[in-house]
């Protein structure tokens, strides 16, 4: 089997049927693809519509239902593990795939490549086009390593859909998505393009993501902020690796130190943004969540004392050493903060 298309899903009812027959109506042979479609405990009808989907189609398509809610990250894997195709595909439930990504897969196959990108855009609820990728049109039909086509070509796309993956490459770099978090997928993309060793690129417009307001990744939230900062430390997680290959002479490619650079700035990014950000939350309840949630996984002292990251000392101002060093006052703060605003509010009224 060529390729194997893997969905993960929540809620998606009123979604699925477009991105189903949009797989379903591109110019593959029924006898080269699959659909896994992985659905993470919805509570609306998407499965009794994949079910009505599936007795209707000729093509493989499975249906996998997952036994706790563990985000996308978890069903990605789960889908990955069962793949049979030679290539891998993700695409998320609200979005759509056009006959460029067949484009795409048959240049992964012919150039055997780890990975291939492909041109990506962005759509609005009535699907029309309101952003699109910058194209590398000098950039067709050449292999660049991972590290090459991010430095040198400054292509970049955190999502996991912008790109074809070789099944093989995938279980030998052996570096799943995180789960049970959000922001799990631009850590996967960057170790990817890191180890990929043949890379191509093909211009033709290949999926359509659709931008949904009030989406879980642009709400304000304490989940959402102190995943993007443990998203920053799995991108430390990967600077220090890239390092360590460096130093041991396990990697000598060039421009691989400003790869490296470029990693650890976004790490610092991804800190240091979630602990301003930390002062947007409503509810002195959600503020001690944010703490608990990251108190679990990391520590905060050795996070703010690691000299790497003060290499960025535009991203650090008094508001992110108040968050990070100083858990108690900084709630005292923002709760004095919420009560002066509330009652401000009431006043006002």
């Amino acid at each position: 089997m060529l390729v194997s298309f893997v969905i993960p899903s929540y809620n998606s009812a009123h979604t699925v049927k477009r991105c189903l027959d949009s797989i379903y109506a591109l110019s593959l042979k029924q006898e080269e693809f699959e659909v896994i479609f992985i659905d993470d405990c919805s509570t609306d009808n998407t499965c009794q519509i994949v079910e009505s989907i599936k007795s209707k189609v000729k093509s493989s398509l499975t249906l996998l239902k997952q036994p706790i809610n563990n985000r996308q990250g978890a069903a990605r894997n789960r889908g990955v593990n069962v793949a049979q195709g030679e290539y891998i595909c993700f695409v998320d439930s609200d979005d759509v795939v056009t006959d460029g990504v067949v484009y795409a897969i048959r240049m992964a196959k012919e150039m055997q490549t780890d990975m291939t990108a492909f041109h990506t855009a962005y759509a609005n609820e009535k699907g029309t086009v309101t952003n699109e990728n910058e194209l590398l049109s000098f950039a067709q039909g050449q292999v660049f390593s991972g590290v090459e086509l991010q430095n040198k070509h400054a292509y970049w796309n955190s999502a996991p859909w912008g790109y074809i993956y070789s099944k093989a490459f995938l279980d030998k770099t052996n570096y799943p998505f995180r789960e049970g978090v959000l922001y799990e997928d631009s850590d996967f993309v960057m170790v990817h393009l890191y180890y990929a060793k043949r890379m191509a690129y093909s211009q033709a417009l290949g999926y359509l993501a659709y931008y949904r307001e009030g989406s879980t990744t642009h709400s304000i939230s304490y989940k959402n902020h102190s995943d993007y900062l443990l998203l920053g430390t799995r991108m430390l997680a990967l600077y220090d690796a890239i390092q360590r290959d460096i130093n041991d002479g396990q990697r000598t490619d060039e421009g691989l130190r400003e790869f490296a650079d470029g990693t650890l700035e976004g790490a610092t990014y991804n800190i240091t943004m979630s602990l301003k950000r930390l002062y947007k939350l409503n509810s002195p309840k959600d503020i001690v969540s944010f703490y608990r949630r990251i108190d679990e996984r990391v520590n905060r002292d050795d996070l703010y004392s690691n000299p790497r990251l003060h290499r960025f000392s535009r991203y650090w101002n008094k508001r992110v050493v108040l968050a990070i060093k100083h858990k108690h006052l900084s709630i005292a703060l923002n709760t004095c903060l919420l009560i002066a605003y509330q009652l401000y509010v009431k006043l006002k009224k």
